[in-house]
């Protein structure tokens, strides 16, 4: 669907030397991009992790979202520069046929966010082609009323203008999608969950003395892990063990944390040994 709308839109902003129904096409061409590479990710990150890639393929689909942001980024920039360039030296749009091919493009925008109205917040890729149907849906809103405004007023320079806020508004999904990869690519703290929020909860769990090298991070969408190092006030071997399996079920079920890996302390671990003997 996002291809027809992508090759209809091409040739109607050709034939009706419009830049916003060209900057509309050049959107949507980035859905079918994102909807391909999406589906390859998700595919790869099924495979099974091996000694070599001990998490798997699942990073894919973070890298995925952040070349489709810096795509986005470029074809953003590229918009504004041409729009500008059409504000300065304006040409004769055909506004009727304008606003045919936008509703064309908006009907389709509209069937492809459907597909993703129940599933966009299931992991990025996904969220990202939402983010890209929802725009299309806006930017074939905006074509259209350009459109309707060259045909009954004649003002041709509405159409660059469309064309500008489409590459604002293309620039802004872009920018939230570089920034959230990045974010995960570098494995910073969930945005939704508190370090110190973690470190208390697992304080809580009798036994436990302390912490410290506390990390969380994310693997991909949906799946978090934590490592640390703890001191118990555990004598035996056994009685470690449960303090740290007690751990990891609270950190899953508090905060959904599925890969949990902690360390006794050296010291802990001599007197374990020392009283195991």
């Amino acid at each position: 669907m996002a291809s027809v709308v992508t090759v209809i839109e091409l040739l109607g902003g050709i034939s009706s030397h419009s830049l916003a129904l060209l900057s509309d096409s050049g959107h949507v061409f980035t859905d079918v991009l994102t909807i391909g590479v999406s589906i390859l990710t998700m595919r790869l990150a099924r495979k099974p992790h091996s000694s070599t890639r001990t998490f798997g393929y699942h990073r894919a689909e973070i890298l995925s979202a952040l070349v489709n942001g810096s795509t986005l980024t470029f074809i953003a920039f590229l918009i504004i520069y041409e729009a500008y360039g059409r504000l300065l030296q304006p040409s004769q749009v055909a506004g009727s046929l304008v606003v045919l091919i936008a509703l064309v493009g908006l009907a389709g925008n509209l069937a492809v966010a459907r597909l993703f109205l129940k599933s966009w917040r299931s992991s990025l890729n996904v969220k990202a082609v939402f983010i890209h149907a929802i725009g299309d849906i806006l930017s074939s809103s905006g074509v259209m009323i350009g459109g309707l405004v060259v045909t009954f007023t004649g003002y041709n320079r509405i159409d660059p203008a469309i064309a500008i806020l489409i590459g604002i508004l293309i620039l802004r999904n872009a920018y939230g999608l570089v920034r959230e990869s990045t974010e995960i690519l570098l494995e910073s703290t969930p945005k939704h969950l508190q370090l110190e929020t973690v470190a208390k909860a697992i304080l809580a769990v009798e036994g436990v003395n302390g912490i410290h090298d506390l990390h969380v991070w994310t693997i991909t969408s949906g799946l978090y892990a934590v490592s640390g190092h703890i001191t118990v006030k555990a004598e035996t071997i056994d009685e470690g063990s449960r303090i740290i399996s007690e751990v990891s079920s609270r950190l899953k079920n508090s905060f959904g944390i599925d890969h949990v890996t902690l360390q006794l302390e050296r010291q802990t671990l001599e007197k374990i040994q020392s009283n195991e003997n």
